[in-house]
């Protein structure tokens, strides 16, 4: 059993769990890393598994968080953007943009900030912006976070789109060659 004090284990968990396809035991796990400060995987356990009302409830959750830290250090990027992706789900699609520029002059070049972005305009139906910060941060992401990218409930929006497909196909190809790469080097 997890230390009920380290929230980032319970939210580390969540996000294996999620992986795994296990969204129920996902869900508790970020319930529990919620509950210790973490910030906004809960969300997304509700999104995958299509509860609405439980979604908006821990989006609010969330966003109360995330105001109070942004309060603390309002150049905090990491916090914007996450606050910009629950902005989004509730609705308040200009405050959520606010946040996205606060954030992205904050931390420009920065991956995690980039993709969280990126989940944030998926959000907002705005799926150019969404794909122009994805295609920033697909190439400086580890070859094994593909399988992240594309079941991120956040960027379900774009998965109708041909540039979501591209960007998707052109990461295959990475991972495909880092894996030759490593297979040659053990042998």
């Amino acid at each position: 059993m997890l230390d009920p004090s380290l929230a980032d284990a319970h939210a580390v968990r969540g996000l294996i769990l999620m992986r795994l396809g296990r969204y129920d035991e996902a869900l508790a796990a970020h319930e529990e890393s919620l509950r210790l400060l973490a910030l906004t995987n809960v969300t997304m356990s509700y999104e995958a598994l299509g509860r609405h009302e439980e979604l908006i409830s821990a989006s609010r959750r969330a966003l109360q968080r995330i105001e109070r830290e942004i309060e603390a250090h309002p150049d905090n990027a990491t916090a914007l953007a996450l606050g910009a992706i629950e902005l989004a789900r509730l609705g308040e699609k200009e405050r959520a943009k606010q946040w996205a520029l606060r954030a992205l002059a904050n931390e420009p070049d920065d991956p995690g900030v980039q993709f969280c972005l990126g989940c944030a305009f998926a959000q907002m139906n705005e799926p150019e912006q969404a794909l122009d910060l994805l295609e920033s941060f697909v190439p400086k992401m580890s070859p094994g976070y593909l399988n992240w990218v594309k079941k991120d409930p956040d960027l379900i929006p774009l998965h109708h789109h041909q540039r979501y497909h591209a960007l998707i196909k052109r990461a295959e190809a990475r991972l495909a060659a880092f894996q030759t790469e490593q297979a040659a080097k053990a042998d």
